[in-house]
């Protein structure tokens, strides 16, 4: 009877001490307000719209989200994580889910499903050595802007190398104004790594494939509609980055270059003019092409990320710098331009952040840079004209509790060329948020 009480005793200890090693944490983000904008556009043919926009909305200062997150103590200063976040729009009756696109690569950057899939990843960590996980993640340029910008990446107009304020009528890529232009935000089928920190140093790292090498024998080539058919060979995209970063004191400084790049050896052909997406040969949102082959063999397109930034911390003020450049070179002739066509976007800003009292905190920024666009005729290669466009922002949060604020945030933006209706000159546009953020 005492060897059993002993024993009972001694799997209760073991079962509490497994338990106690293990966590799980449920966190969110709620943040709702007044949105409104006044944007200008000018056409390639010198007609001018202008658009006003005016809502009570979601996530001018941070992304609503709820998120799950957890970790393990496998012993030996060894230990297992997770995270599981979702992405929420809580202004209107589809409570996740999305369809948020990068518009330079045509990837889904967000769901597209019932659940929009923010991150989801799972890894393992060893103290003193650092981690790596498998899944949906941030990029290494993502997770270094995060740290370095000084609106810490809100969704207002204004910040030029972010650039995910929406205000025109589209985000179109000709303009230069699409959401997240400047870098791409996250990559699925992505293993990532991050060191410890040695003397100050930490580096980190990515690579995200899905390929996908098929063989088809016999059959047709004949297209059904209304959708594609390809003949089988490679549909491939992958994608890779490093990053590192150095803290000494009070300064923080960071380099990071990431690229990606999507080819397809095989032609994708349909029977009347519809779109296709670069990381999918079904008909979905992305490029708009004709009848017959959309793509021929040896699609690729590569897209180049850098960027550098820096912080420095002087108790009453934190100052910010950054730069970032991107170029995106496609290989082979398709509807809209010719091989050899890029996109080239450079930007730099700076910034400060600052408690003006323990519960009001301002941040202020001003940037610059030059957007060139690809050509826009299939038959012959004209690089457009230099397109630069300044932009600058200012916000101010009140907090009512560590986990409640006000906030007030004001951008505006606007662009030239030396050439008279160059593709994405004379746009301009300023955006103005009020709204609460509560965090869980």
């Amino acid at each position: 009877m005492k060897k059993s009480l002993f024993a009972a005793a001694a799997l209760t200890a073991i079962a509490g001490a497994a338990q106690a090693q293990s966590s799980v944490t449920v966190y969110g983000i709620l943040d709702m307000g007044y949105i409104g904008s006044n944007a200008r556009e000018v056409a390639a043919s010198g007609a001018v719209n202008k658009i006003q926009k005016s809502a009570f909305s979601n996530g001018a200062e941070q992304t609503s989200r709820l998120g799950f997150k957890g970790t393990e103590d496998l012993g030996g200063g060894a230990s297992a994580f997770f995270t599981v976040e979702l992405g929420l729009t809580p202004q209107n009756s589809e409570l996740s889910g999305g369809t948020a696109n990068d518009k330079i690569q045509n990837t889904t950057q967000a769901s597209g499903s019932a659940v929009d899939n923010r991150q989801s990843f799972v890894g393992l960590k060893k103290n003193g050595l650092g981690q790596f996980a498998f899944g949906r993640q941030y990029t290494v340029i993502f997770n270094a802007a995060a740290a370095t910008d000084p609106g810490q990446l809100n969704n207002v107009v204004g910040n030029v190398v972010y650039n995910s304020g929406s205000a025109y009528t589209a985000d179109a890529l000709g303009s230069g104004t699409n959401n997240n232009i400047g870098f791409t935000n996250r990559a699925s089928n992505n293993v990532t790594f991050k060191t410890d920190s040695f003397s100050g140093f930490t580096a980190s790292g990515m690579y995200a494939m899905a390929n996908q090498n098929s063989t088809i024998q016999g059959g047709s080539l004949t297209p059904v509609a209304p959708t594609a058919v390809t003949a089988g060979g490679n549909t491939n995209w992958n994608g890779w980055g490093l990053g590192a970063d150095f803290t000494w004191q009070k300064l923080y400084l960071n380099a990071s270059y990431q690229s990606f790049k999507t080819f397809y050896s095989n032609p994708v052909q349909a029977t009347s003019a519809t779109t296709v997406n670069l990381n999918s040969a079904a008909a979905t949102s992305g490029q708009v092409t004709g009848t017959g082959v959309l793509w021929a063999g040896s699609q690729n397109l590569a897209d180049k990320q850098t960027y550098v930034a820096g912080t420095y911390d002087f108790g009453i003020l934190k100052a910010y710098a950054q730069w970032v450049g991107r170029k995106v070179q496609q290989d082979n002739t398709t509807a809209l331009s010719p091989a050899g066509a890029q996109l080239n976007r450079t930007a730099e800003q700076i910034g400060v952040r600052s408690y003006i009292t323990p519960t009001i905190e301002a941040w202020g920024s001003i940037g610059m840079g030059t957007y060139k666009g690809p050509s826009t005729s299939a038959t012959s290669y004209v690089q457009a004209p230099d397109v630069k466009f300044l932009g600058w922002q200012l916000g101010s949060n009140y907090y009512l509790s560590k986990r409640t604020n006000l906030y007030a945030i004001y951008g505006q933006q606007q662009s030239t060329s030396s050439t008279p209706q160059t593709l994405g000159s004379g746009n301009s546009a300023n955006q103005y948020a009020l709204g609460v953020r509560h965090t869980f």
